[in-house]
């Protein structure tokens, strides 16, 4: 049977457009004078848990905590306004759980080939109002494609019609029938007809005469579109209590993360009656034990700490790794021990382990490097797959700490210290080769020959003369990898 769910690559692309679009957006909306945070976790970034599937709470990406505002962000390939829509679950529909006043961004990045997370933005950031977009909707000014194909899944698209610049230009003409857009000589006039579909739809321009645009700018489209915004007033905190009461249950989780960071002066109270409600969502449960521990407070840590000492039985595996993900937010000690807990207990569930690791990335202490590198002569690859991307992630600030459990550590440990090291550099790798055992030269040689630019090229080259058996076996590393045949495969 097909399946219908995404190969690896396919949704690995797709998340990465993804989080580029979240991250372009929050950078926008800084530099237009909002706060914003990632509200929707995850949606920053591109990790992909394989077994363990979280299935959150829907809600936009992005927060602003000043304002309340909602940004659903929406990083494309190709410029377009469009949404996933389900015309059969209505949790699935284009909205489901927006406002009439969040708005969503649309921003277009250039995707390398060959690495799904290479990118590149080819567009600015357009801002459309869900008000306007649900107007245009109920309007039918709107087009819907058919199913995805099997790999995609099952979702269809709506799409509100727009044209953009194809280069860089002036606006030269603005007509009710066109838009004329002159790029720099040679280059020739780009003309845009806004009547479509034989006259069903009518697009609006969203710019003036004499308007300087950027490549795929959307120039004119069936709803307003938003280059620049003005923050409204802002709200206080009790705004946000207010909310953890609220039906929506987006709206109560949009909350309890907001108050983890607009203060705690009165919010106490909520987010423990939130944390301790029987038929409360367990995702706005533990938003409000983290806002609660984020200030020390004790019932918020113990919920939490719960939630990882107790057994798949009582506690589902995919509580748990939303737990020790929410626990990595909080930048706190007792975060950083609960993590390194978690990581070392042998007989928890592989990918919550792997996950406490991942976690870890965000503590930058020898204490966490140490925890790291101890699990490097475990026999679970993907353990020890996310603790080495997680010290690389922490390594800079801890390289005289990794370099002397580099010369220290078991020879079956070394692997992903080196790996880190090669990949950081910021040292002299000489230091290491004084009464170096040979395991210790061979891992020496494979850091040389894989982090020849991190390094200082007069260490490099004493090598040549203090061991010249290393600066060989590194030798041969930069030929193989300076070759066109690295990597070269077969299909």
């Amino acid at each position: 049977m097909a399946s219908n769910f995404k190969s690896d690559d396919s949704f690995l692309r797709k998340l990465a457009v993804g989080a580029a679009g979240t991250n372009a957006t929050i950078e926008r909306l800084t530099a237009m004078g909002f706060n914003p945070i990632e509200l929707e976790r995850g949606s920053t970034g591109f990790k992909i848990w394989k077994k363990i599937k979280i299935k959150r709470v829907r809600v936009p990406d992005i927060l602003c905590l000043n304002t309340g505002l909602r940004f659903e962000s929406r990083g494309k390939t190709k410029p377009e306004i469009s949404m996933s829509h389900s015309l059969k679950d209505p949790r699935r529909t284009w909205d489901a759980g927006m406002r009439d006043d969040d708005y969503v961004s649309i921003v277009v990045f250039e995707q390398n080939a060959e690495s799904p997370v290479d990118l590149r933005r080819i567009s600015p950031v357009h801002f459309i109002s869900v008000k306007d977009l649900r107007d245009a909707f109920a309007a039918k000014r709107i087009s819907i494609t058919k199913p995805k194909g099997v790999e995609e899944g099952s979702e269809i698209r709506v799409l509100w019609t727009c044209a953009v610049a194809s280069q860089k230009s002036t606006i030269s003409e603005v007509s009710p029938k066109r838009l004329r857009l002159q790029p720099p000589p040679p280059a020739r006039c780009q003309t845009i007809q806004l009547s479509r579909s034989k006259g069903a739809i009518s697009l609006t321009p969203q710019v003036q005469v004499n308007d300087a645009v950027e490549t795929n700018q959307i120039v004119a489209a069936v709803v307003p579109v938003h280059l620049t915004l003005t923050c409204p007033t802002q709200v206080d905190e009790a705004s946000f209590i207010g909310k953890l009461g609220s039906i929506n249950l987006s709206e109560r989780y949009a909350a309890a993360k907001a108050l983890r960071f607009r203060g705690y002066t009165t919010a106490h109270p909520a987010l423990e009656e939130r944390m301790n409600h029987s038929q409360e969502d367990i995702y706005v449960q533990l938003e409000a034990a983290a806002a609660l521990a984020a200030y020390d407070h004790p019932t918020g840590w113990a919920f939490m700490e719960a939630k990882l000492r107790s057994s798949v039985l009582d506690v589902p595996l995919e509580t748990q790794l939303e737990t020790v993900i929410v626990v990595s937010e909080i930048p706190k000690d007792r975060s950083e021990r609960l993590l390194i807990e978690v990581l070392q207990d042998a007989g928890r569930d592989e990918e919550i382990r792997a996950g406490a690791a991942w976690a870890l990335g965000q503590f930058a202490t020898a204490t966490t490097a140490t925890a790291l590198v101890d699990t490097f002569n475990s026999t679970a690859l993907e353990i020890k797959t996310e603790a080495a991307r997680a010290l690389l992630k922490i390594a800079e600030p801890q390289i005289a700490h990794l370099v002397e459990l580099l010369k220290n550590s078991d020879p079956s440990r070394r692997d992903g210290i080196s790996w880190a090291l090669a990949k950081t550099g910021g040292f002299n790798p000489r230091d290491v080769l004084r009464d170096a055992d040979d395991n210790l030269r061979r891992w020496i040689s494979y850091i040389i020959g894989h982090g020849k630019d991190k390094l200082a090229e007069q260490d490099v080259d004493a090598i040549c003369r203090s061991d010249p058996e290393v600066y060989f076996a590194a030798s041969v590393l930069w030929q193989i990898l300076a070759s066109w045949v690295d990597g070269l495969t077969e299909y």
